[in-house]
């Protein structure tokens, strides 16, 4: 009830209110409580289900409107994590606004792992999100996604650290290492896998979120981060920045819906979100349901089909 409230801007109250008045409607127990646990009925998964298929026909028949109307106008939607929002976002939401003057835009911060999410259930058209060469984004079935570019993460020291003359270091230098990380984020991921095998996976000392901490914490040396360039800015005379080799990459997409695909809106958002992401490191790569592979990438890529 309070994710479902979240996501939709209501309260956990009125969220319980709206489907008591559905069970009413319908006659029909339509959620069942154990504890503080929630889950559907099979009445309620099929009103559920109803609603999804509900949904998409409206997203068809706005694609379908918006197709007829053959302009660039209407609502649109972004969900995109922290760094591609002071990196990515501001530059691609200015050249829309000013391209296309009829087309409101929304933002929306979130993680990588709840933007993807707010793409699948609907709330946001495109969700702007990030995986790492070692672990490939996989999509569910429905979700289309166009790669944007790679950003490359360092490897972040204070000037008293035993390796800040270096001029690169390898993952396997850093092992025992006070790390300072974001719980449950695809970087604390990647630090788990690269050290694994180490006799405590929460050797990293302190849990913290944004990476203007994670400097912070670096500068009074507490600690060493790993934290990507892009939105990174400049960092304190006092810490170190040490290229790591091989380069952890995060890959960037910009996810949609399938059905929505064709949406003029969104296909100029993506195209917007992939001129302001210069990155020509790594050729693109599509992504389809179950998969991630490379392909030749076109100017303006169908949607990836479904695996």
């Amino acid at each position: 009830m309070t994710a479902a409230a979240r996501s939709l801007g209501y309260t956990p109250s009125a969220i319980s209110q709206q489907i008591s008045k559905l069970e009413r409607d319908v006659h029909q127990v339509l959620v069942e409580q154990n504890g503080r646990v929630v889950t559907l009925s099979p009445a309620g998964r099929v009103v559920a289900e109803a609603a999804r298929r509900i949904l998409n026909e409206i997203d068809q028949m706005q694609v379908q409107l918006e197709n007829e109307r053959k302009t660039v106008a209407g609502t649109l939607t972004v969900a995109a994590y922290a760094t591609a929002t002071r990196g990515v976002i501001p530059p691609a939401l200015c050249r829309l606004r000013s391209d296309w003057p009829r087309l409101k835009c929304h933002l929306v911060e979130a993680d990588s792992h709840h933007a993807m999410a707010l793409v699948e259930d609907g709330s946001v058209d495109i969700a702007v999100v990030h995986d790492w060469l070692e672990m490939p984004l996989v999509l569910s079935a429905g979700l289309s996604a166009r790669h944007l570019g790679n950003d490359i993460s360092d490897v972040l020291v204070h000037v008293t650290h035993r390796l800040a003359g270096r001029g690169s270091v390898a993952m396997p230098d850093l092992c025992g290492e006070v790390w300072l990380y974001e719980p449950g984020s695809v970087a604390h991921d990647l630090l788990i896998q690269s050290f694994t095998g180490a006799s405590n996976t929460r050797l990293f000392g302190h849990d913290v979120a944004e990476y203007a901490s994670q400097i912070a914490m670096v500068e009074a040396g507490l600690g060493v981060a790993l934290v990507p360039r892009m939105g990174r800015g400049t960092v304190p005379d006092t810490v170190r920045v040490l290229p790591v080799v091989p380069a952890p990459t995060r890959q960037v997409y910009a996810v949609w819906r399938s059905l929505t695909g064709t949406r003029p809106a969104l296909q100029a958002a993506v195209l917007a979100l992939a001129e302001s992401f210069s990155d020509d490191a790594i050729d693109p790569v599509e992504v389809g349901f179950g998969t991630a592979v490379r392909v030749t990438q076109s100017r303006w890529p169908a949607a990836a089909a479904v695996q």
